[in-house]
């Protein structure tokens, strides 16, 4: 438990390091397009598409993780940043729950 963990918060680090690079391109980019999303509301986004999409390449992505990200993205194209934020948060933990059941035993030994 202590190892998922470890690897949980290495993830979320470089999820944080990865959504300061790349939040500000896709927030200038929405810029550009009129889009009123706050900088934060684009970071949250970014990083539960990166963790998300990392979940599905190891079989591990939880529907709710999905539905999570889907209405991160609904919110996202009717500009609404706080919703953007609490639904790219519930995306990313459930995204990080099915990552980290992989390491759970299948079976209960006995």
């Amino acid at each position: 438990m202590k190892a998922i963990q470890n690897v949980a918060r290495m993830m979320a680090g470089g999820i944080f390091l990865l959504g300061g690079a790349m939040g500000s391109g896709v927030y200038a980019a929405e810029s550009a397009a009129g889009s009123a999303l706050t900088a934060e509301a684009s970071q949250a986004l970014s990083g539960a598409v990166f963790i998300v999409d990392m979940a599905k390449s190891k079989s591990a992505l939880w529907t709710t993780a999905a539905s999570a990200l889907a209405q991160a993205q609904e919110a996202a194209k009717k500009q609404d940043s706080a919703a953007v934020v609490k639904h790219a948060a519930v995306a990313s933990e459930q995204a990080f729950l099915g990552m980290a059941q992989l390491g759970y035993p299948l079976t209960a030994d006995h």
